[in-house]
């Protein structure tokens, strides 16, 4: 059936001029109008026979018997619509040069079916009677029909619209959700945004609660629930509470749909996503009313989501750094219970930051490296003094007095007589950290508030 209504499509203007009793150029063709011997009205080849026989009107034009309408000096229509002439290249078929969605709506004109106002208006009107009514398994249908007699309108985006809340008022949420998309597809800034995201929001809603609730494997199918998409509900909720942020940056739900796409996945273990979303909530929306749970909660997350001394110490810095603007911002809002939370959070940032050095100055011990292992010995008494791994770290770092610096090595001699390379020479230019002290100076000036573990500064 494509094909025939295709066809007909294309063989509908031939027949209409006449073609049969035209032979056509390959390589031309030329619609809407032939004129035997001269080509269509309007082209130079017409005007050019034309031209002679033509009659000035002032005040007109140049007016032809036999054909409606008035021309410039050029035989183009002045008053009347010029004949479109397309250039086809032999080489492509004629359908190369159709516009199909233009053909097909001339198509749909010519037959009764293209936009028809009147009639939009009337099923407009129909299908508003069955929504009062409550019956909204009906009223979509019939606003599907008031969009399809009349695209492109205001009376189509309503009509949508109300589709939709067909749709949600039947409790297929589902296709609630895909309509809601469809009309801010085509209507990014449409009169009824802040509708639409209220509605969008408490469906995502209504489904990220129903999935804690009652869990389902992503790929096991909905067959029966119409209230649910037919798989992943749980990926659904967090699509559209996205959705929500792209289609309304700015709007009062904005940062509520962030915030709760962050929620679903710290409750989730998904700490990295979690800690994604918390900072877009703090960067993002800075008079949201989540602030202090994204802070907190992001402070968890950065805690959480750390692997341990052999992996990317970012975390800790960043959790470090998190505390800091928690103590500031919100000064003046913490209770003692939040107070103390923090303080246990701080110790336990703490000990993950020193025992970071000490399993870097363990790992240099081990290998003979012992300067380097003494600085870091160093670190760890500077930065966390009165702890017991300081303490353990005094005692290593007094320890490694008088071992040597670097281990041996083998056929030192022999080596140090071979050149080395340029990439070695530049690094024997840079200057080598200054080393700690021994331990006997420890305990000298007070540390600044901005180190922390609190303490001594070894110097």
């Amino acid at each position: 059936m494509p094909k025939l209504l295709l066809a007909l499509m294309v063989a509908a203007p031939l027949v209409a001029s006449g073609c049969s009793a035209v032979k056509l150029n390959p390589t031309t063709w030329k619609n809407p109008l032939f004129v035997s011997g001269g080509g269509s009205v309007g082209t130079p080849g017409w005007w050019k026979q034309q031209k002679g026989k033509s009659e000035f009107v002032p005040g007109e034009g140049y007016r032809v018997a036999g054909v409606e309408g008035y021309f410039d000096q050029d035989g183009h229509p002045m008053k009347a619509k010029a004949a479109k002439a397309i250039q086809q290249d032999s080489s492509q078929g004629l359908l190369q040069s159709v516009n199909v969605s233009a053909t097909v709506a001339d198509f749909k004109s010519q037959v009764g079916l293209g936009p028809d106002q009147q009639q939009a208006k009337l099923v407009f009107a129909k299908s508003e009677d069955l929504f009062q009514r409550e019956k909204y398994a009906e009223a979509a249908k019939q606003f599907k029909k008031t969009i399809a007699s009349w695209p492109d309108s205001s009376l189509a985006q309503d009509a949508m619209f109300l589709q939709a809340e067909s749709y949600f008022f039947h409790h297929d949420y589902p296709e609630a959700v895909d309509t809601y998309d469809q009309l801010l597809e085509l209507n990014a800034n449409s009169k009824h945004l802040d509708k639409i995201v209220r509605r969008q929001f408490d469906i995502a809603r209504y489904w990220e609660e129903h999935h804690q609730h009652e869990p389902h494997w992503a790929t096991a199918p909905n067959m029966f629930d119409n209230t649910r998409p037919l798989f992943d509900t749980l990926g659904r909720s967090l699509k559209v509470y996205e959705n929500i942020r792209l289609n309304d940056p700015t709007g009062p739900l904005a940062d509520d749909a962030v915030m709760a796409t962050a929620n679903s996945f710290f409750l989730r273990g998904r700490y990295n996503d979690a800690d994604y979303h918390y900072e877009l909530v703090r960067n993002e929306y800075p008079q949201s009313e989540h602030q202090f749970e994204a802070h907190i909660l992001g402070l968890q997350c950065k805690l959480r989501k750390y692997q341990g001394p052999d992996y990317d110490g970012r975390p800790l810095l960043e959790a470090k750094q998190l505390v800091k603007q928690i103590k500031i911002q919100f000064a003046g809002k913490l209770n003692q219970e939040e107070r103390d939370r923090l303080e246990l959070d701080k110790a336990a940032l703490q000990k993950q930051l020193a025992m970071r050095d000490w399993k870097l100055a363990n790992f240099y011990e081990e290998n003979g490296y012992n300067a380097s292992a003494k600085f870091y010995y160093a670190k760890v008494i500077r930065k966390f003094t009165g702890t017991p791994i300081a303490n353990d770290a005094q005692q290593a770092y007094v320890a490694l007095e008088g071992k040597p610096d670097r281990p041996e090595v083998k056929m030192e001699s022999i080596i140090n007589m071979l050149p080395e390379n340029a990439e070695r020479q530049a690094i024997a230019q840079v200057p080598l950290l200054e080393t700690a002290q021994p331990a006997v100076s420890l305990a000298s000036h007070p540390e600044s508030p901005d180190d922390a573990g609190g303490g001594t500064i070894v110097r």
